[in-house]
């Protein structure tokens, strides 16, 4: 007989007799709540790993945690789920290159990116080569990735040079010449040069320039330079009220503050805003239907156009005096203007500029060109123009060798129909026999030259138009062109380009620089065309620049672009100041220059009016406490700087002019006798005998040691400032602790994590850097004489632009002088006779002297 096998739970406390089966419902009821368990502690890890470094080594990757498909896909929701908790936001893949370049994307992008600065025509071709910078809204060429400036400097002294100026801006004027000339006498000066009425600009042959001031207050308050071409008189033969039409050519820095002078000036109304009768008013509201007046405006869509072209402005900002009948017109951003430098852009303009043969246009009444076939005055002139061109090819071969300012109108095949296969540099050979009949060729030229349909404002619309885009060219090309780079028929229906010249003549005074530098061609062209035109004159031999060019150019002349008492001049020292002293304070202190033991009271910028005071003859030298500052300008009196430069140049205050005020500024181009480099911010001091005696034996021995050396001086903020440091790393340190300790604190009684709250002393620092900005450059030029004794030797002016020249072989510059500081030095110079007059210079990180020669710049 079977005995059954007793089990005995400890927990029962007795024998357990096992069951034969189990039922399935309890089970599965048990075992589900333990599943509900298991994977509630699976969700709720209390690890502190991450979801990718969970993984076993050998399926991680670096990219995991900011790629989520980088995981396996069972891990990819909890991975996105702890990244959105630690507050990073989850990064959206950036569209394919290929869908950014689409011709509807690319386009929107470049509307986007030109909101805040315009752009020019040659934008993208700058841009894809030069460095870019944003100024006076626009976004403009500064200059070259490679090394280019003395590259750039050869072109404008042997070859050529090309620029893109068309962010100098047009402004139409149309009146009577005697209501022209008596507003713009309001805001310029006879005494300056030729006025805007004068015989010579007033036949449109020649290009004029003017200094513009604020209304009445000649000579302070300049606004800067302007150019201005009068359209040719036998354009406006015709017209019955007498008025003739004047384009100003305006810098963008001061284009603002000029129009608002011109409007001011000459009573001008916004056309675009007119007040209605209440009569008219009433008439128009009654003709419109209720229905009309609760509908609400149809948004059209905005149509897509290339930005990089200069678009014809629609509604073109005119301002009009219905009593004088003077119209102004904006035309900003409507033309292309390139300058061509150097001796050879006469040949660059030979080669890429082919005159129109009138006879050979076929389908001309499509064009603009088919309203002036029938004129036979057009047919004249054009004729005219074409054999001026033709001759200049076989008797000119730099531009300094014609007319000056002289303007010449010529119609133009299109510009991509007149390329080489490759870039090529131009040359022309004259002819020998016909070279010497050249004085009685220029002596020749008509006002007709000028004659030019871009005046028009009906044709420069249809010429923008009617333009045959580079993508329609070439897919005409593929279709009809049989040989690659021969003529196809269809380009004998081109319409012709009508564009102006306008001659530089550079350097006209061979002893302040070489003759002729700087000479060339500005050439105006259309909307539309600009980048046509600045890919024929760079195929041809053209070396490409930008904004560095414009500085280098104009000191090589011996000028400057900007003067300082203009509105570009006070723009431009000011962001320089603002660049350097940014600069200057990153340094540590360790590496910055201390001035104030090297006696220089403003490193980096010209403080005049401070100058001005000092050496002004009517204060009281025995007033030491604060004084009022003075408005300062630069001397531009033709007959008293030619007077000055007479004086200087023989070393005598015979012809001195007695009645200048103390006020202004006379401009000096500066020279340096010996070895250094200045720099910009240099300071002009006053020699004395010994000086000059010293000089006299450095000249014998071969000596290039500096004349005379500044003594050091003590800094009395050098403690102050050690002082503030130290208190400022003790008070800093001194709240980290008691952020520490807050902490520490709250960590015993917290189950959490604790975080230190942020120190707040944004404030603090801020104070204490302006401080310590006040004690390292206190520039203290309140007081009398502050500037003017600076140093040892007394301060009459400041050098604003110092570089090496290359036309001369030596350091030079430009420079600002007082006009008693002047007067001093040349009693000094007469006293010791010395033959040439000569000044101290010192630059603002040195404390050695040397002199330098100086001639006065007459033609500022």
């Amino acid at each position: 007989m079977e005995t059954r096998k007793l089990e005995y739970d400890s927990t029962l406390g007795g024998p357990v007799v096992l069951g034969t089966h189990m039922p399935t419902y309890k089970y599965a009821a048990s075992a589900l709540k333990e599943l509900k368990e298991l994977i509630s502690a699976t969700k709720q890890t209390t690890s502190t790993k991450l979801i990718f470094q969970s993984l076993p080594k050998h399926m991680r990757r670096r990219a995991m945690s900011h790629h989520p498909k980088r995981l396996p896909r069972k891990y990819r929701a909890a991975h996105i789920h702890q990244m959105s908790k630690s507050g990073k936001p989850q990064q959206t893949k950036r569209p394919s290159r290929k869908h950014r370049r689409r011709p509807k994307n690319l386009l929107k992008d470049y509307l986007r990116r030109q909101r805040k600065h315009q752009w020019l025509e040659t934008h993208i071709w700058h841009a894809k080569r030069f460095h870019m910078i944003e100024k006076w809204g626009y976004k403009l060429p500064y200059a070259s990735c490679d090394k280019t400036y003395r590259a750039c400097y050869r072109a404008t002294t042997e070859h050529c040079l090309l620029q893109d100026i068309s962010f100098h801006a047009c402004i139409e004027m149309k009146g009577t010449v005697s209501k022209l000339k008596d507003g713009f006498d309001r805001l310029t000066s006879r005494e300056c040069g030729l006025s805007i009425a004068a015989k010579t600009f007033l036949t449109g042959r020649r290009e004029g320039c003017i200094d513009i001031f604020r209304d009445g207050q000649y000579p302070y308050k300049a606004l800067g330079k302007v150019s201005f071409i009068w359209r040719c008189e036998d354009d406006e033969a015709k017209a019955i009220d007498g008025n003739r039409t004047l384009w100003l050519w305006v810098h963008a820095a001061s284009y603002h503050q000029i129009l608002e002078e011109l409007v001011k000036v000459f009573d001008l109304k916004n056309q675009r805003f007119k007040k209605l009768p209440l009569e008219e008013k009433h008439e128009m509201t009654a003709t419109e239907s209720p229905s009309e007046s609760k509908s609400l405006p149809i948004k059209k869509e905005r149509r897509l156009q290339f930005m990089t072209k200069s678009t014809i402005r629609r509604n073109v900002p005119i301002y009009k005096n219905d009593q004088t009948h003077v119209e102004v017109r904006e035309l900003k951003d409507t033309l292309n203007r390139f300058r061509l430098t150097g001796p050879l852009a006469q040949s660059v303009l030979q080669k890429a500029l082919k005159v129109t043969d009138l006879e050979k246009i076929v389908n001309a009444k499509e064009n603009w060109i088919g309203d002036y076939l029938n004129n036979d005055n057009f047919q004249v002139i054009h004729k005219k123009q074409s054999e001026f061109w033709t001759s200049c090819r076989e008797r000119i071969t730099s531009p300094g060798e014609l007319l000056s300012n002289m303007v010449l109108a010529l119609n133009i095949e299109d510009f991509r129909l007149n390329r080489p296969e490759k870039r090529s540099k131009a040359l022309i050979t004259p002819n020998a026999q016909i070279f010497h009949e050249a004085s009685d060729f220029l002596c020749d030229i008509q006002p007709l030259l000028s004659s030019s349909p871009l005046w028009c404002e009906e044709i420069r619309n249809r010429i923008s138009n009617e333009m045959l885009s580079t993508h329609e060219y070439c897919s005409l090309r593929a279709k009809h062109a049989i040989v690659p780079g021969k003529p196809c028929r269809f380009e004998d229906s081109m319409q012709p380009i009508p564009v102006v010249l306008i001659q530089r003549p550079g350097s006209q005074d061979g002893g302040y620089k070489r003759l002729a530098y700087g000479c060339g061609w500005d050439v105006i062209a259309p909307a539309g065309y600009g980048m046509s035109l600045w890919l024929s004159l760079i195929m041809w031999g053209a070396r490409p620049g930008g904004l560095r060019e414009f500085e280098t150019v104009a000191r090589e002349m011996g000028t400057e672009e900007h003067l300082p008492d203009t509105i570009g001049g006070l723009q431009i020292h000011g962001h320089r100041y603002n660049e350097l002293y940014n600069k200057y304070f990153c340094l540590p202190p360790g590496k910055r220059c201390n001035y104030r033991k090297f006696s220089i009271v403003s490193p980096f910028r010209v403080p005049f009016k401070q100058l001005i005071r000092d050496w002004d003859t009517r204060v009281d030298p025995m007033q030491t406490v604060e004084t009022k500052e003075t408005d300062f300008y630069i001397l531009r009196d033709r007959t008293k700087l030619q007077a000055i430069a007479d004086c200087v140049k023989k070393c005598t205050l015979h012809k001195f002019p007695q009645d200048l005020e103390p006020q202004c500024m006379i401009q000096i181009k500066l020279k340096l006798k010996s070895r250094g480099n200045p720099g910009d911010f240099s300071v002009i001091c006053l020699p004395n005998k010994k000086d000059f005696k010293k000089n006299l034996k450095q000249i014998v021995q071969r000596n290039h040691d500096p004349i005379y050396v500044e003594p050091l001086l003590p800094d009395p903020n050098e403690k102050e400032r050690k002082r503030l440091r130290l208190e400022h790393k003790k008070q800093l340190k001194r709240l980290r602790s008691r952020r520490v300790r807050e902490k520490r604190k709250k960590q015993e009684t917290s189950k959490t994590k604790v975080i230190i709250r942020p120190a707040g002393t944004k404030a603090m620092c801020l104070e204490q850097l302006k401080k310590m900005c006040k004690l390292w450059l206190p520039e203290d030029t309140e007081t009398l004489f502050s500037v003017r004794k600076q140093g040892t030797r007394d301060c009459f002016g400041y050098i604003t632009s110092a570089h090496f020249c290359l036309t001369e072989g030596n350091v030079g510059g430009i420079g600002y002088v007082t006009v008693e500081g002047l007067r001093q030095l040349l009693k000094l110079c007469q006293q010791c006779r010395v033959k040439q007059p000569q000044c101290l210079i010192r630059s603002t990180n040195s404390r050695n002297y040397r002199l330098a020669a100086f001639q006065v710049n007459v033609n500022v």
